[in-house]
């Protein structure tokens, strides 16, 4: 007899439903028994193979207009369309020159990146290059969505007046910059110390971005440079510019594209994730410098530090302005992508993300019989046009959104995103109340009846509040320690957990402890401290950003959970509100960190491991180190990681045993390291997730990711197919 599992209340009364409807038991888990995902860089032949039967579905999407005449026009596809595809030139900011090579880079100086934008005509890209499947886009805000769309559409608009296509402007800011750089335009060329200024353009050659940098390469020839064409994949491309050390001068522009994998209901976050370091732990963010006066905009927005929409406004005018002029990204186009794949496969796709970007598709992807009846059981077979270019780990792992795609099938938020409307849907705690001060811009929808909104007059934080986290005690810091008057918050947020939370499943047998939520709110804070044996500088500049809003994490009750949280930032939704954040976008209402699953005993492996300098989980620090990137699929870091499981199990050992003792038990510890054991033994990686799909098996030299259904997920198959309707 299958149990309630850790269900919210709206799940069981769907549940009952479809029993009685069934007269027997619902499915539990994904819809397949397995789901195979492989590489296929070329659209195509992408295309082909979905039309012979080689493939069911090609995530990935696809602007390529003839392509899309071609599926419209034959009746053994469907497809489906999103919103959120995005493409850009990304600059390296490195100079005036790289300390690698020696060379000039011109795109070190601000203004000469901000000429960019009247050097690129954006309507000949949307119209000529991607043949109408795109709109010219000026700044990070996407066309669609309501920031760009409705609340600050003038804005967008002078902006794009200002900006608009002037070579003949552009041509006269690098003849007026170059020379201070030392630069010298003879014959029509610019030199530097007697040698021609050469442009390295790494270019992605899958799609129309091959075009698109032909195109900029060639307007920048016109203005006197010599270029070096780089044309590359998605797997190749990676570890020149997003893995690197950008001093090394390996490259001088890239032909970025973005997907914006859930509808944007509030797009303030993209001034500081785009343009600083606060936006991510990879090398090129650890390399830009900012106008101070952007950086505090920026740091408002990322944090919603405003109290009124008027007020929002204001900083939002000023960073879009703003990020004109620092300019490390020049946008190009919004695209309309499509995906193709045989009529009989169903998946709640997102509106803005696609397929490759929604949360849910491993709740929803299904075969249909001819009636449209779902089917259960069975092979999904997925082509991506590139995976497994960067390594696995829950931290600062691979942010690929290729890579993201079965990411997301193993593991699981505690929520899921609507695929219609960007709001969000509980999986791991029954109900949420938001508390916030009167007069926040802050709403709530009437059909989330699973959470509360209410204003206050004032939020008192309590004194054992958890507020920081000392790396050498390895205990808490609470706000009556770090606040001794006292301290107030702009909201709280109150979770409540279903009885049965402890009894979650984890893919290795294990099951969800008040320790693994411990930990995802003890290690965002570590990572940081100077003290910390896994001090990180890249994890610095999120942090401090985080503790200027943040007011601490209170237990209010262990079984059944209650967790409070309280912050001076919020979101416009009460729903988001409530879903506590964490310091790099992580979650603290349920393990699941910046990029993926992660649980005490998992994580822990790599923590000791990089306390040795033997692996490290972020990219800029291995390279700094000369280490390697922590991966928990596959490559070197496995036997390493295998090497520490070893010594945790005979020593039964258990992390930031100052704090953890409390919550963590010998015994919970002893199961775990034999449960992961076994695991490891059997699957030959580290990736223990509790989503609907398990990792059988990763290949990153074959380009081929092997999941399968997990037979002991509980809840229903059924619980999200609501979302493949339309709203109602």
């Amino acid at each position: 007899m299958m149990q309630r599992g850790n269900w919210p209340k709206w799940i069981v009364v769907l549940l009952l439903a479809l029993t009685v409807a069934a007269g027997a038991m619902a499915r539990t888990g994904a819809w397949f028994d397995e789901v195979i995902i492989s590489e296929e860089n070329n659209s195509g032949a992408a295309v082909a193979r979905v039309d012979a039967g080689d493939a069911d579905v090609f995530i990935f999407g696809i602007t390529d207009a003839t392509l899309f005449a071609q599926v419209r026009a034959n009746p053994n596809l469907s497809y489906t369309r999103n919103v959120g595809s995005t493409s850009e030139i990304t600059l390296n900011p490195v100079g005036p020159t790289f300390p690698g090579t020696g060379k000039l880079n011109p795109f070190s100086v601000p203004r000469i990146r901000e000429a960019m934008n009247w050097l690129i005509d954006r309507d000949y890209v949307a119209n000529e290059i991607m043949g109408g499947l795109a709109i010219p886009k000026y700044t990070s805000l996407s066309a669609p969505f309501a920031d760009a769309k409705v609340r600050y559409a003038d804005i967008y608009e002078e902006i794009v007046d200002a900006y608009s296509p002037d070579q003949a402007k552009a041509a006269a800011i690098f003849d007026e910059e170059m020379p201070k750089l030392g630069a010298v335009k003879t014959d029509g060329k610019w030199t530097y110390n007697g040698e021609v200024v050469n442009l390295i353009c790494l270019i992605r050659v899958e799609d129309e971005r091959r075009q698109m940098g032909d195109y900029v390469a060639g307007l920048l020839e016109d203005l006197g440079f010599e270029t070096t064409r780089l044309y590359r994949t998605g797997a190749e491309s990676s570890p020149i510019w997003m893995n690197s050390d950008p001093a090394l001068g390996q490259w001088n522009l890239y032909t970025g594209g973005w997907v914006t994998t859930a509808i944007a209901r509030d797009q303030g976050t993209n001034f500081a994730y785009y343009y600083t370091k606060i936006g991510r732990s990879d090398p090129l963010w650890q390399a830009y410098q900012n106008e101070p006066a952007y950086m505090t905009v920026a740091e408002k927005l990322w944090n919603n530090d405003f109290n009124s929409m008027d007020e929002r406004r204001d900083l939002f005018e000023e960073a879009m302005w703003g990020a004109m002029k620092e300019s490390q990204r020049i946008w190009v186009v919004d695209r309309t992508a499509f995906s193709p794949f045989i009529p009989e496969f169903k998946v709640a796709s997102d509106v803005a993300g696609g397929i490759y970007g929604s949360q849910a598709w491993g709740y929803t992807a299904h075969f249909v019989d001819a009636a449209g009846n779902r089917k259960e059981g069975g092979t999904l077979r997925v082509l991506v046009n590139s995976m497994l270019s960067n390594p696995w780990n829950p931290i600062a792992g691979s942010n690929w959104v290729y890579d993201m795609f079965p990411i997301r099938g193993t593991g699981e938020y505690a929520y899921v995103r609507d695929t219609r409307d960007g709001l969000v849907w509980p999986v791991h705690f029954e109900r949420a109340e938001v508390f916030a001060l009167e007069g926040l811009p802050i709403g709530s929808d009437p059909r989330h009846t699973w959470c509360t909104l209410t204003f206050v007059p004032e939020i008192q934080v309590p004194a054992d509040t958890w507020y920081d986290f000392d790396a050498t005690t390895q205990k808490w810091i609470t706000i009556g320690e770090a606040f001794p008057e006292g301290t107030t918050a702009k909201v709280k947020s109150v979770i409540y957990y279903p009885d049965d939370l402890y009894n979650t499943p984890l893919h290795d047998g294990s099951k969800v402890s008040l320790a693994d939520i411990v930990m995802a709110m003890i290690i965002q804070f570590d990572r940081a401290k100077p003290e910390s044996k896994i001090y990180d500088e890249a994890a610095v500049p999120a942090y401090k950003s985080y503790m200027t809003i943040h007011k601490g994490y209170r237990i209010v009750q262990k079984s059944p959970l209650i967790i409070e949280y309280y912050s001076d930032s919020y979101q416009l939704d009460a729903e988001i509100t409530a879903y506590a954040f964490g310091v790099a976008g992580g979650s603290v209402v349920f393990p699941y960190y910046a990029q993926g699953p992660g649980f005490w005993h998992t994580l822990t492996l790599g923590i000791l491991a990089e306390e040795e300098g033997l692996l490290t989980f972020s990219n800029t620090k291995a390279g700094r180190l000369g280490t390697t990137w922590a991966s928990y699929i596959a490559g070197p870091s496995i036997e390493i990681l295998a090497a520490k499981l070893a010594e945790c199990k005979a020593s039964a050992y258990r992390p930031y045993l100052p704090t953890m003792e409390e919550f963590l038990p010998a015994s919970e510890a002893v199961v775990r390291w034999t449960r992961l054991e076994s695991f490891y033994k059997t699957y030959g990686h580290f990736w223990v997730a509790s989503g609907p799909y398990m990792l059988e098996r990763a290949y990153p030299i074959e380009k081929v990711v092997m999941l399968k259904r997990f037979a002991d997920y509980p809840l229903p198959s059924e619980t999200f197919t609501f979302l493949l309707n339309p709203l109602p």
